[in-house]
């Protein structure tokens, strides 16, 4: 067999059977020997695209998103999606075409060396350089890509490494899942938990595919569980014990509980996922790790006891070495993060407001329905207000926050669960980074509804120089007519104009099958009370009692 159909047979022992890309000169062979193993090709209109598609494949699914690409500007246009996928901690594989390194007649024609570029975005970059090596390389790939903390890895492999012959058939060597925390790091965490006054739970993204045993946890025990952006719906949020999230970068109503503690036990969490000083300001908090992967040290985030392993695993395994008890303390603060977080909905402001549109969306969408968040500030309003009830059902970035990765994301839900409501929230300027795109969601015949909230500025950068006290200046944009931009697309269009359209529109979209972007001027006057000192709020009220 040639170096592609050795690499398309390794992709397919190991399970592989989509990949997201672009066809170049460079990777025919390749394009040829995928067609040949029936591996289906995602054909997008950007490579960034591509690799955001894989990036939420292997954040839905846990098993490798792959993509590919060509040498030079194909190679190049991998980048940010790949950065996307290493911070977020999900599995792609990049696999890129290069120049024969053998009777080359282009010389450094897109010649760039795209493995030096790809090192500092990925978990390993490698070129191949003989057929009889491609299994080997992609076979280490994938197992690295998945390998607590999981991320990117990228392999090159050049047209004549393409075409040589191998004599050998695909080596695939299984991943092993991450092996149980040892008994002595089980004992030592349940010790130091149920010495703890008042522990809490904190849950990042390593905590999504436990949901189930981090569920168990709190109910066996009594602990709150405090949900971080990435960690919304690892526990429903109207359990008796989940708590409000932290839905900021800076103190707000929600982290009373977490201030309060004297021991945080945190779940499934990389710095990366949300500054640790966010919600450990003065670094003094006693911390457990547990996690599949070992932790990453640096200011706010010091573990003394550290578990890793299984997740689940630890966490029924400590919880069985822990008694149940009330803690009727957290509970009062999470009342009182709620009640707070309600009166929001009474702040006067102009137009259509952030906080309405997530009303609106969570009145829209069934629990079981899938949001997909570009970045924005709207974001953060989500991440405050939205109540999420299952694991990966509120799918928004706060590791690289790559504004262009939302519709990319919402496309990859709807083309991996087509039985679940698909709803892409996207800002004006998220929006129009990768729209080419709609053309691929089109061509899938993807069910999904993109509701673009327009403000025709880059609105958070506009709020952050209110902020710093600077003027207003080279935020603000014009953008096409959107609906008539959906529909030059073949896609379904809508434009909501005031208020009293908005829930109705999206229920209307959202039932309409195909794509359908809906237009939606957005007015952001009600950031203001973020400004406020949001915390001290919460303990006034606090200290008011019952």
């Amino acid at each position: 067999m040639t170096g592609a159909e050795s690499l398309a047979a390794t992709l397919r022992e190991n399970g592989v059977t989509l990949v997201f890309g672009l066809p170049g000169e460079e990777n025919l062979d390749m394009v040829a020997a995928f067609n040949d193993a029936d591996i289906e090709i995602i054909v997008t209109r950007h490579e960034q695209h591509a690799a955001f598609m894989a990036a939420t494949y292997g954040r839905l699914t846990g098993r490798p998103g792959v993509c590919m690409a060509t040498l030079g500007p194909g190679a190049t246009n991998l980048l940010t999606g790949l950065a996307h996928a290493q911070l977020g901690g999900w599995p792609v594989l990049a696999i890129t075409g290069q120049k024969p390194l053998r009777d080359n007649d282009e010389g450094s024609f897109q010649v760039i060396d795209v493995v030096a570029m790809a090192k500092p975005v990925t978990k390993s970059a490698v070129q191949v350089t003989d057929a009889s090596g491609v299994a080997t390389a992609v076979n280490t790939a994938l197992i690295s890509a998945m390998a607590p903390r999981a991320g990117a890895t990228l392999v090159e492999l050049p047209e004549d490494v393409m075409s040589g012959h191998v004599d050998t058939g695909p080596a695939s060597v299984p991943y092993v899942h991450a092996r149980p925390a040892s008994t002595a790091l089980l004992d030592e965490a349940a010790a130091v938990i149920g010495s703890a006054d008042r522990p809490i739970l904190v849950v990042s993204w390593g905590a999504q595919h436990h949901s189930a045993a981090l569920t168990a946890f709190a109910e066996h025990t009594g602990i709150g569980v405090v949900p971080l952006q990435l960690g919304k719906g690892a526990i429903a949020a109207d359990h008796p014990l989940a708590m409000q999230p932290l839905g900021i970068h800076r103190l707000d109503y929600a982290h009373l509980p977490v201030l309060d503690a004297d021991l945080v036990v945190v779940v499934g969490y990389d710095p990366a996922e949300h500054p640790p000083l966010a919600w450990n300001p003065h670094d003094r908090t006693s911390l457990v790790h547990v996690a599949a992967h070992p932790p990453s040290p640096e200011p706010g985030y010091r573990p003394a006891t550290v578990v890793v392993g299984d997740v689940s695993h630890s966490l029924e395994q400590i919880a069985t070495r822990l008694d149940t008890r009330s803690m009727p303390r957290q509970a009062r603060m999470r009342d009182v993060a709620a009640d707070l977080l309600a009166s929001e909905h009474d702040v006067a402001h102009e137009g259509i407001s952030p906080l309405e549109v997530v009303s609106a969306v969570r009145d829209s969408v069934d629990r079981a329905g899938v949001v997909a968040l570009d970045n924005g500030a709207y974001k953060i309003w989500f991440a405050r207000h939205y109540p999420t009830y299952q694991p990966n059902t509120l799918l928004l970035d706060n590791a690289l926050a790559t504004m262009g990765a939302g519709l990319a994301t919402g496309m990859t839900a709807a083309l991996l669960d087509k039985d679940r409501t698909a709803l892409v929230v996207t800002g004006d300027g998220g929006f129009m980074m990768n729209l080419q795109d709609l053309e691929t969601a089109i061509r899938l015949r993807l069910d999904m509804t993109v509701l673009v909230v327009r403000d025709d500025a880059y609105g958070f950068i506009a709020w952050h120089q209110k902020e710093q006290g600077l003027e207003r200046e080279d935020v603000d944009v014009t953008n096409p007519d959107i609906v008539a931009l959906a529909q030059a697309f073949g896609a379904g269009a809508m434009r909501i104009e005031s208020l009293d359209q908005l829930g109705p529109t999206l229920e209307r979209a959202i039932a309409t099958p195909g794509v359908t972007v809906v237009d939606c001027a957005i007015n952001y006057s009600i950031n203001d009370i973020l400004e406020t000192d949001l915390y001290q709020r919460a303990i006034d009220k606090v200290q008011e009692g019952p």
